[in-house]
């Protein structure tokens, strides 16, 4: 659930209750309700980590305790689809009733999405009623042939309210009260079976899933009438649709399927489906995530917009146990736009992908705990759910799993950058290239071109480990980049904490999710697929995980169901059960969990690809736990007798986790460089940065 610490609101807190007197940024004066009534001054971070602490307004819903619901993901996009809408339709009436509250940050928001389409030249949205209102966008509607009465629009306004004052159980998501009540209760029956729509551009790429009553010989037929007849610039109608099906069912001994079936199958596929692949540019035009509005405008407080992006950084890592060379990693970074500050940073060898998305938002989330964990001067006051988050146009943002974390988990708007378009999105380029100037005084440099080199070899000097140079950047972040001047801020306030906690005061701290909400926030970010329960249980990527639980849901392999899962743990998986949103956890069997303990999904496709290629493995093999141990060992000694020549090698042991202790060491002058203190190595930056500016 998300939540927020507001003015005059009561709270518990160290056995006591405890009034807000005042919100300093990241710094809560608490005023004691009972004795003598003193005021104290505490750090947001220690009060909401603090096991005694409750109360704070609360924006989202209460999740289910021990397994958890996500009453979304159950549904298909067409459905979804449909929920959204409906929470955007009576969204501008839900933004008044907070502006005519006092809600700045509501009537920001309003003013970016609704200002032109509903209010009129010289009109104050104060003055504006909730029935006139209402009355505006009813008229639009009827405009876009998409008539709604003012009956059903009420019942879809007072829905929502009242999901709001109860306590059902669910997501963060309030736009779940939308979901109908049959589909919330509806249980696949066993005669009826679900067809995944591809791409006519890339078969490997569901677009949309349909379901019918015909058996199985017929799927393939419907599949590829859709896919490759429908789903075309030609804009074959559904008559002619029906002869080609009809002829294709003559020809394997089937019966012909009726228009009227026809008809109601081209109907399951989503507006969106058809615009693009029916209307080709002009739909895809339509539907590209840019529409949803670029643009470089100011943020107006803290959180309102923050921009993610990826970037290889301009130095050399070097293997934490051996000292020799890797690679140079890549960072995912996420800036606040309103005051400069970094809002999330992720670090790895891995290459861009949802996954290292997924991570970084995580991190920026939650509180970072920066002296615990990270040994810094000051803490990193910067978490929470951004109002508004910027990406690239990279495959690994664009993703359905990195649009539904943002649009549905953390209900915040997503939005892309135009394509060629470089300017935009330049606050966080300008930070990576800060942050790769300050490692440029750090052994294992390798400079933004081949020139900056000259004769140096960035890879015999390196000797810090991934550790330690995200450990680096983290202090720099948090006890230099955040109290220096930048130059794109106000002259007023130029300095990024300084800016943070000033925003803070005067608009409120973003909303977020206390600690204790973390795992199942990280649980619901996870990515989703569909499979089949059979009789050996659910089948990923050649690994059987099955639970007596579900023995019941046994059945054809056309029925399936969601799954979320986790590439750095394979050991199990989570199943969500028919008729809920419930997520129950299912373990691996074949191979066995305790076989699998410790792989990630990096290693198990180096592990598939060695024994297929080995002619071990095929695709009806199982992978029995004395293979997979066989090929772990393999793949560890090919590893370990490259290493010390290959850097591919000792990059993929980063990956997997190899410990090569044994392994030629670090030379004398690596051990005696990767000693000095991140503290040493930090002033020494930081003066030459100081220089530089």
């Amino acid at each position: 659930m998300k939540m927020n610490l507001r003015l005059n609101s009561e709270i518990q807190y160290l056995g006591r209750n405890h009034k807000i007197v005042a919100l300093k940024g990241s710094t809560v004066v608490l005023q004691r309700s009972e004795g003598d009534l003193e005021t104290y001054e505490f750090k947001l971070e220690q009060i909401i980590s603090d096991s005694s602490f409750c109360g704070g307004h609360k924006v989202g819903r209460k999740e289910k305790k021990g397994n958890f619901e996500i009453h979304l993901d159950k549904l298909d996009k067409e459905k979804r689809d449909e929920v959204s809408w409906k929470y955007n339709l009576i969204l501008p009436v839900l933004l008044l009733e907070k502006i005519k509250n006092g809600d700045v940050k509501a009537l920001i928001q309003f003013n970016e999405r609704f200002n032109k389409e509903y209010i009129n030249k010289n009109e104050k949205i104060k003055t504006l009623s909730q029935e006139e209102l209402i009355k505006r966008i009813l008229k639009k509607l009827k405009k876009s042939n998409k008539s709604v009465s003012r009956s059903t629009f009420m019942r879809y306004l007072n829905k929502y309210r009242n999901y709001q004052k109860t306590g059902v159980t669910g997501t963060a998501s309030g736009s779940e009260c939308f979901i109908r009540a049959n589909d919330k209760e509806y249980i696949q029956r066993a005669d009826t079976y679900a067809i995944e729509i591809c791409s006519p551009r890339n078969p490997d790429e569901v677009v949309d899933i349909i379901y019918t009553k015909y058996p199985v010989e017929y799927h393939s037929i419907i599949k590829s009438a859709i896919e490759n007849k429908y789903l075309s610039t030609r804009k074959l109608k559904v008559s002619k649709i029906e002869e080609i099906l009809e002829t294709e069912c003559s020809k394997a001994g089937l019966k012909k399927i009726p228009y009227i079936t026809v008809r109601s199958l081209i109907k399951q596929l989503s507006e969106r489906t058809v615009s693009i692949f029916r209307h080709g540019r002009k739909g895809m035009e339509a539907y590209m995530p840019t529409e949803r509005g670029y643009s470089e405008k100011a943020a107006l407080y803290p959180l309102h917009i923050v921009q993610i992006d990826h970037t290889k950084l301009d130095i050399i890592a070097a293997s934490e146990v051996t000292g020799q060379p890797i690679d140079r990693p890549f960072i995912t970074l996420g800036i606040d736009v309103f005051s400069r500050s970094i809002w999330c940073m992720h670090l790895s060898f891995d290459d861009p992908s949802s996954a290292k998305v997924r991570k970084a938002i995580i991190q920026g989330l939650f509180c970072k705990r920066s002296k615990e964990r990270y040994k810094t001067t000051n803490e990193w006051p910067i978490f929470g759910v951004p109002s508004v988050i910027y990406l690239d146009n990279g495959s690994d943002f664009t993703s359905e799993h990195v649009k539904k974390m943002i649009d549905e988990t953390l209900e915040s708007e997503v939005r892309y950058r135009p394509r060629k378009t470089p300017h935009y999105g330049g606050v966080i380029e300008r930070l990576m290239g800060s942050i790769n100037n300050v490692l440029s005084e750090l052994p294992g440099y390798t400079g933004s071109n081949i020139m900056d080199k000259g004769d140096r070899d960035p890879s015999s000097e390196a000797c810090l480990t991934l550790k330690q140079i995200e450990q680096f950047i983290i202090k720099w972040i948090v006890d230099v980049y955040h109290f220096k001047e930048h130059k794109g801020l106000p002259l007023e306030c130029n300095v990024p904490v300084l800016r943070y906690q000033t925003g803070c005061e005067e608009h409120g701290n973003p909303d977020f999710f206390p600690p204790e909400d973390e795992e199942i926030i990280s649980l619901s970010l996870l990515p989703t697929s569909r499979h089949p329960y059979t009789r050996f249980g659910i089948t990923k990527d050649h690994i059987q995980y099955k639970a007596d639980i579900l023995s019941h849901l046994i059945g054809k392999r056309e029925t399936q169901y969601n799954i979320k899962y986790d590439d750095d743990d394979l050991t199990y998986i989570y199943f969500q059960l028919p008729g809920t949103g419930e997520y129950v956890t299912v373990p691996a069997v074949y191979p066995s969990a305790g076989v699998l303990e410790g792989l990630n999904r990096y290693e198990w496709n180096k592990v598939k690809n060695d024994l297929r290629a080995k002619g071990l493995l095929s695709r009806k093999n199982k992978m029995t736990d004395a293979l997979v141990e066989q090929g772990r060992k393999e793949l560890r000694e090919m590893v370990e007798k490259t290493y010390t020549q290959k850097k591919t090698s000792r990059k993929m042991s980063e990956k997997i986790g190899f410990d090569f202790s044994t392994v030629a060491g670090s030379s004398q002058s690596q051990q005696s460089t990767s000693e000095k203190s991140i503290k040493s190595l930090l002033q020494v930056a930081k003066q030459k940065y100081s220089q530089r500016r």
